[in-house]
């Protein structure tokens, strides 16, 4: 018997125009922690089908395609995945994207860590694990809010898990029960800021969001990341420049949610200024940065939401 198998669990692995290789290192770090695997494509051009019959009849998962015939965007992958996930019996929702490599044990780790905290009695919405930069395996830590910045912290004093303000979706283990209250993804944010939204939708409806210090996961930022010098060594992501479309609208749309926190919207604020005089000035391509940042914050001052089709 696998002691990190987990047959209450189910993983909702997207993917858009995934690497073959990347997908499968992906699948094998969690196909034999998981009850089955539902892999929700978001209409890539060439999908590469002979991973999954590679891999048929090696793992413990059962796994599941679903082909959408356009791009729907992240949060609407997941809300497929997730909805294929209730339907098939699931009682947990691993959330994962292609490029994301779960440790042997990290399913295991997250769900002993739920339990120990439903035996306390508390509401627990989503936990997470450390994510380790696959380039430099730098661990990221867990997130809180300030009154006006982000605050890391890496584990409690007392133990490995952190209450933490909000989590990557990709990692994340989310209980049925819970989205049944708090409601799927928001698909109209489309790719960038839906696991800071549904993080705190459900922190306002009482639940309480932690990241578990031992359990681990591989993951990338960026679609490339950089070491820059600026008073110290720092690891700088890199996006495509249609991506800092999307970060500052939804960013706009999310200020006039009445359940994100003021010191959110303050700190989101601060950092935005700072992706724009770094990406904008200092980063590569720095005019098609600017571009995308100058329509995402006319978009989002005028309500748009959902893809963008002109890019």
């Amino acid at each position: 018997m696998n002691q990190n198998y987990c047959p209450d669990v189910s993983a909702v692995l997207v993917t858009y125009n995934p690497d073959r290789q990347v997908l499968s290192a992906t699948l094998r770090a969690v196909w034999n922690q998981v009850a089955k695997v539902i892999i929700v494509d978001n209409a890539s051009s060439d999908f590469p089908l002979d991973v999954l019959g590679m891999h048929e009849g090696r793992c413990s998962a059962e796994l599941h395609l679903v082909r959408l015939e356009k791009n729907l965007g992240i949060a609407a992958g997941l809300n497929v995945g997730i909805r294929q996930s209730i339907a098939r019996g699931a009682e947990f929702v691993l959330l994962l994207d292609q490029d994301s490599q779960a440790a042997p044990n990290m399913v295991a780790r997250l769900r002993c860590a739920y339990d120990a905290l439903w035996r306390k009695n508390v509401r627990v919405a989503a936990l997470g694990p450390r994510c380790c930069d696959p380039d430099g395996g730098t661990l990221s830590g867990f997130v809180r809010v300030g009154r006006a910045c982000f605050i890391c912290r890496e584990r409690d004093r007392n133990g490995e898990t952190v209450e933490a303000d909000f989590l990557l979706s990709s990692g994340s283990l989310l209980p049925v029960e819970v989205l049944c209250q708090t409601g799927l993804m928001d698909e109209g944010l489309f790719i960038d800021r839906v696991d800071m939204e549904w993080c705190f939708r459900a922190k306002f409806l009482g639940f309480r969001i932690f990241g578990v210090g031992d359990a681990f996961m591989t993951h990338a930022l960026g679609d490339r990341r950089k070491v820059i010098r600026f008073f110290r060594n720092r690891t700088v992501p890199f996006h495509k420049p249609f991506r800092y479309y999307y970060i500052f609208r939804n960013s706009l749309l999310l200020y006039r949610c009445g359940y994100m926190p003021l010191g959110w919207k303050i700190a989101n604020a601060v950092l935005c200024l700072k992706t724009a005089v770094f990406f904008g000035l200092a980063g590569e391509n720095p005019l098609a940065c600017l571009k995308m940042m100058g329509l995402g914050i006319l978009d989002g001052l005028r309500g748009v939401s959902g893809k963008n089709d002109r890019f």
